[in-house]
């Protein structure tokens, strides 16, 4: 039971990575708080975390709108009272070649995979200080330091958010606040579950196969726990050795 009675937000929990971890960290003891736009989706990784005997409240949330960040943070100290790990993870894929980039897929991919993450950690950051310790993961991509062509966006905002943490962890090690990331390579999601792509980024892998969700959630309950007491401002690259190639 690495996190008993942690309290988590994971954002982007009702499917993926997010929804591995969530089932995963209840299983381990902590009190998980699902977000997703999609309630039917929510309420049924609630049931499963209950059935197995694990805490967990949905609150359903859109990470495009701006009012969802603080009422996220207000609702789980609401239903707690505390925060203890934020797991920053909601987040989508633009593959385009870069002149087809537009404004609108600029706007749209900066609010969500990077405006979101740095106003859920400015959302939560003030209970931590206050309670003296805290751990927040930013789930980025290994897109942040390898050359993937048709993801010059993505590369982007991913290196953004990953370069960021790091500079927030320093800031705030001092107050017994973690701050880390997680850099997963090509995983089985719904996002890429239908890619023509997908054929091919498996025969890249020196491991011979994509990542499935769960094996990224061990990861983030790793960094999560005490196990990881001594770890700040890093980056785990979980990619089956698609960097060393």
């Amino acid at each position: 039971m690495r996190l008993q009675n942690k309290v988590a937000i994971i954002t982007g929990s009702t499917s993926g990575i997010g929804e591995a971890t969530a089932k995963l960290f209840a299983k381990e003891g902590a009190k998980v708080i699902v977000t997703g736009r999609r309630q039917e989706k929510g309420l049924k990784v609630v049931e499963h975390i209950l059935e197995q005997d694990g805490n967990a409240h949905f609150v359903q949330a859109d990470m495009l709108d701006e009012a969802s960040y603080g009422m996220i943070v207000k609702e789980t100290l609401s239903k707690y009272g505390t925060i203890d790990i934020l797991v920053n993870n909601a987040g989508r894929i633009i593959e385009k070649p870069f002149l087809e980039f537009s404004n609108s897929d600029w706007d749209y991919f900066i609010k969500l995979d990077a405006f979101a993450y740095f106003r859920m950690m400015q959302e939560v950051l003030p209970s931590m200080i206050e309670q003296g310790s805290g751990n927040v993961i930013n789930v980025t991509s290994l897109a942040a330091i390898n050359v993937m062509p048709t993801h010059a966006l993505y590369s982007f905002v991913k290196a953004g958010i990953t370069q960021m943490s790091k500079v927030v962890a320093a800031e705030y090690a001092s107050k017994n606040i973690r701050v880390n990331n997680l850099l997963p390579g090509v995983v089985f999601t719904e996002m890429i579950e239908d890619n023509p792509n997908t054929v091919h980024m498996e025969k890249i892998i020196p491991i011979g196969r994509m990542s499935t969700v769960e094996e990224q959630a061990e990861v983030l309950a790793f960094l999560a726990s005490e196990q990881s007491s001594y770890i700040t401002g890093t980056s785990i690259v979980a990619d089956g050795g698609v960097r060393g190639i």
